[in-house]
């Protein structure tokens, strides 16, 4: 429903059937992709006690009220209700806010989206704040208890008149602004992302630990292990397949025993070569007497020796 036709229907109903105040809801909800595609959702509501147990459509058809009902093409109009409200949510993905604006053909503050350099703007009408309608303003502020907007864009909002401001979206409530109209301006891009550079710098401190790590294992693999070192066991006892079993080393000497001597080197010694083939030695000449024991063997020519004189017999 526009505000312009939600304002004169309203009127209407308010002046000649109820004289009540604060019965209606107005929440809009824009997302902004670019200036040719936004998100859009409107709910429009009753209180259930204005209702008295008539659904939205009874109630807007008794009272003429159906014909302000605006929706855009390709729009999706849905049933809405909570705890005390009962209406319309009407919604599109990815329209053209230029079809929006067709569908308020004959209102005067029409939604606009445009893109200025770096910047898209969005204006539309303040429907509390008419000029060009200043007795249906003043009926809107008495008859909605709740008219806000919400406008979401891709980068950080830079101006929004007579709206809170949180980083890239920008609220607008209706009934607490003064501004006839509304003008929202907000960067085209976000630019780049802050958790994407710290994201990536993270990531590239856990690959480049993993590459260390394995490069570190991996030397550690092809080390041989020392001598007397035992083999690494693999889950059951048993050693580890490709690990290097160490060979058996030497008992060590015990502490108490003295160190050992010097042994020189064994002397080589040459082979002798047998004597030469002569005939054999000469023997003692016949008759001659037997050596005596403790006297030397008499030499040839030697007479003997006599008893008595050269010593015993």
């Amino acid at each position: 429903m526009r505000p312009g036709r939600a304002v004169a229907a309203t009127a209407v109903l308010v002046a000649v059937l109820f004289s009540l105040t604060g019965c209606f809801k107005l929440n809009m909800d824009i997302k902004v992709h670019s200036e040719k595609s936004v998100d859009y959702e409107v709910v429009y509501a009753l209180q259930k006690d204005v209702l008295k147990g008539k659904s939205f459509d009874e109630f807007m058809k008794a009272n003429d009220g159906s014909a302000d009902m605006t929706i855009p093409e390709g729009a999706k109009v849905e049933e809405f209700e909570d705890a005390d409200y009962k209406g319309k949510r009407i919604s599109a993905v990815n329209i053209d806010p230029a079809k929006i604006a067709e569908a308020e053909e004959d209102s005067a503050n029409k939604l606009s989206l445009v893109k200025e350099g770096d910047f898209y703007v969005l204006t539309m009408g303040n429907l509390s704040n008419d000029s060009t309608d200043p007795q249906g303003a003043q009926i809107a502020k008495a008859i909605f208890d709740e008219a806000v907007l919400k406008v979401t864009f891709p980068g950080k909002i830079v101006e929004a008149n007579g709206a809170k401001i949180d980083g890239n979206a920008a609220t607008i409530d209706f009934l607490a602004t003064d501004a006839k109209q509304i003008r929202v301006k907000a960067e085209s891009s976000a630019g780049f992302p802050l958790w994407i550079l710290w994201g990536g710098i993270a990531l590239l401190v856990v690959i480049a630990g993993l590459i260390l790590l394995f490069v570190l294992l991996s030397r550690r693999k092809a080390q041989p292990a020392p001598a007397g070192w035992p083999a690494p066991a693999a889950p059951g006892g048993g050693p580890v397949p490709g690990a290097p079993v160490p060979g058996p080393t030497a008992a060590a000497p015990p502490s108490n025993m003295p160190p050992p001597s010097y042994m020189p080197p064994p002397q080589f010694t040459p082979p002798q070569s047998p004597p030469p083939a002569g005939p054999p030695p000469a023997g003692p000449p016949p008759g001659a007497a037997p050596p005596v024991p403790g006297h030397p063997p008499a030499q040839p020519g030697t007479p003997p020796a006599q008893p008595g004189r050269d010593g015993p017999a």
